[in-house]
């Protein structure tokens, strides 16, 4: 069976300086934990909100995942406004952008 390449620079990068047995497991872990985080977004205080989205706007640049690292910026700046919510939209558009670049990134992390 062939090897699935990297989906993006960055995988590339992390395959080319861990090799790829550790770039698929470090996406996998990406895929894994992504959603658990995202529900974290949706409790707590401010603050625990505030770092859900750092972490997954960090977790996302690191993946190559640059439109869900931009989306989580954005809520991770509103979170630090005294007024700044997240709604079920930003939830639900988050989600739908994950799946999207899930695709790719399921694919080469599962690939043996």
């Amino acid at each position: 069976m062939s090897s699935v390449p990297p989906p993006n620079g960055a995988i590339a990068e992390l395959c080319s300086s861990l090799g790829d047995d550790s770039a698929r497991e470090l996406v996998d872990i990406f895929l894994n934990n992504f959603p658990n985080v995202l529900r974290d977004l949706n409790s707590g205080d401010r603050e625990q909100r505030r770092r859900a989205a750092h972490s997954l706007k960090s977790s996302s640049h690191i993946v190559g995942a640059e439109g869900l690292s931009s989306r989580m910026a954005a809520l991770e700046a509103r979170l630090t406004q005294p007024t700044g919510e997240v709604t079920p939209d930003d939830v639900e558009s988050t989600v739908t952008e994950f799946e999207r670049v899930a695709v790719k990134l399921r694919e080469f992390a599962h690939q043996k």
